[in-house]
């Protein structure tokens, strides 16, 4: 019976045996311990080998590989994400990939780096910026391309991944750097997306889920229209002095309960949006705006002394605002 017992702890040991051989050398001892009857012996090789497998398990994984793994997760995730439509989210799980792979330079890292930047060039592509879609998708080719002469990997893979990106590549529409309208909107983002073209002049980024006015605006030098409406913004935290050019700016619907004073440096805005926030103050720098034309604060919690005073200094702009017949306010 104790040899029987043996035997099966014997077997058993080598069903869950990993690769590492000198684990594989002591099970191997201790069958031939047990077939010659050395019990002593078979246990303690047994208890040996027992010990260096609990010790295999708890020891971590190097932490490169680990971080390739989550990339790698973070990465199928961003795919999914694209698919669905949701480009923020997806945004948002490159970039943590991206953290994880760092300056990795394996194969695999390198592997999951190329998918970072083809999934990059998905999402240009499906946003309809194909110049962004084409330098994304390129970048990703040419580290797909290195990897066929790296050491590691599924060499046949790469090749069939290789040969689809440049039908792809090949596929896009063809179009300049010179593109000037830009329409995220319903595309559920949280930021403005990274690396566009600085030379836009209209930018569209209405009903997603914005919190903050997006300071990369301050890029666009060029810039005429800006469209954020319909999103959770709910301050205007930006140096307007540096998009004096723009003219329209619909910043509606949002959750805003201050605007910066700088906006009194936009002096070339003729259209200015400002309905169904939360203003209960707005700076008084907005008289400076003497092009604007429109001007509409419905549906804000304004008072009607601020109301009175820009109606009075700016006399050529069409001003929008709530009638005001609460206690202690007069109308006009």
């Amino acid at each position: 019976m104790k040899k029987f017992i043996l035997l099966i702890m014997a077997i058993c040991l080598v069903s869950f045996s990993n690769d590492n051989q000198k684990i594989k050398n002591l099970e191997t001892k201790s069958k031939k311990y047990i077939e010659q009857g050395n019990y002593p012996k078979a246990i303690s090789t047994l208890e040996e080998a027992n010990r260096m497998k609990s010790e295999q398990k708890q020891s971590p994984r190097p932490a490169t590989s680990r971080n390739i793994s989550q990339a790698s997760r973070f990465v199928k995730l961003a795919q999914s994400y694209i698919n669905n439509g949701d480009y923020g989210k997806a945004f948002e799980n490159l970039e943590r990939a991206e953290r994880l792979i760092g300056k990795n330079q394996s194969w695999e890292a390198q592997y999951w780096s190329a998918a970072i930047d083809e999934a990059y060039g998905a999402i240009y592509k499906k946003m309809n910026i194909p110049d962004k879609a084409s330098e994304y998708l390129k970048l990703a080719l040419r580290k797909y391309q290195k990897l066929i002469s790296m050491p590691g990997g599924s060499q046949d893979a790469v090749k069939i991944l290789i040969a689809n990106l440049e039908n792809e590549i090949n596929e896009l529409p063809l179009i300049s750097n010179n593109s000037v309208v830009l329409n995220f909107d319903n595309q559920k983002l949280r930021d403005l997306p990274a690396n566009l073209p600085q030379q836009v002049e209209n930018i569209s980024i209405s009903s997603n889920r914005l919190r903050n006015f997006p300071q990369g605006i301050s890029n666009f030098k060029q810039l005429k229209v800006l469209n954020l409406s319909n999103n959770s913004i709910s301050e205007v935290k930006f140096d307007f002095g540096s998009i004096r050019q723009i003219r329209w700016l619909d910043l509606s619907n949002n959750k805003i309960k201050s605007l910066d004073e700088s906006i009194g440096k936009a002096s070339n805005l003729e259209y200015l949006d400002l309905s169904n926030n939360k203003l209960k103050t707005i700076p008084m720098s907005i008289t400076n705006l003497k092009n604007l034309k429109v001007l509409n604060l419905k549906n804000n919690k304004l008072a009607f002394s601020s109301i009175k005073t820009i109606l009075q200094s700016l006399p050529n702009t069409n001003v929008l605002h709530d009638e005001y017949l609460q206690k202690g306010e007069e109308t006009e």
